[in-house]
């Protein structure tokens, strides 16, 4: 991306929007998808992210990089979309959830290691998803977090550690299943 491409999306050039749209789309779908667990809603997050991006161009400091103005705002999109449907439950308890989702990328190979990762995210209820990548994949901290999702530090913690323990636990039954 150019620097006049971006001057021109921030004047409201439609080209240059349709340039950032191509460049970013795919990869914030990924972003998407791993927020929200469903194709559908992840495709309805990245237009409500870009429709977003386009009305706040002229926010964006020119001085900064584009692709991290961007994630942000998709990520804020898609919490706020768990949000809004009431689909991110933060509980203390994982009893609380069905862990019976089978979800497929049928983009991706099984046999790829971040496609397996990625359908055991997939499993996680919610709350723990959103957690983990916020933490781990996006790298915020949990004062980030607890300031994204309205929750205390503490909670942000909780919710981390019992989405690892359930990865852990959900891996070890795939390679129970797998040697059967």
């Amino acid at each position: 991306m150019t620097n006049k491409q971006i001057s021109d999306f921030i004047n409201g050039d439609k080209k240059a929007f349709d340039c950032i749209y191509e460049q970013f789309a795919p990869a914030m779908f990924a972003v998407c998808i791993r927020y929200t667990h469903c194709k559908d809603d992840a495709q309805e997050v990245l237009q409500i992210s870009f429709i977003k991006i386009y009305e706040a161009r002229n926010s964006f400091n020119e001085e900064r990089p584009l692709a991290p103005w961007i994630k942000s705002i998709v990520i804020n999109s898609a919490i706020n979309f768990l949000k809004k449907q009431r689909k991110m439950v933060l509980s203390s308890n994982e009893n609380d959830f069905s862990n019976n989702v089978e979800w497929t990328y049928p983009e991706i190979q099984k046999d790829d290691l971040k496609g397996r990762l990625m359908l055991v995210l997939q499993q996680l209820p919610d709350g723990y998803r959103t957690v983990f990548n916020l933490f781990v994949l996006d790298n915020l901290s949990h004062i980030e977090i607890a300031e994204h999702l309205g929750i205390s530090v503490g909670t942000s913690k909780s919710q981390l550690s019992k989405a690892r323990s359930m990865i852990q636990k959900l891996i070890q039954e795939r390679k129970k299943d797998e040697r059967a």
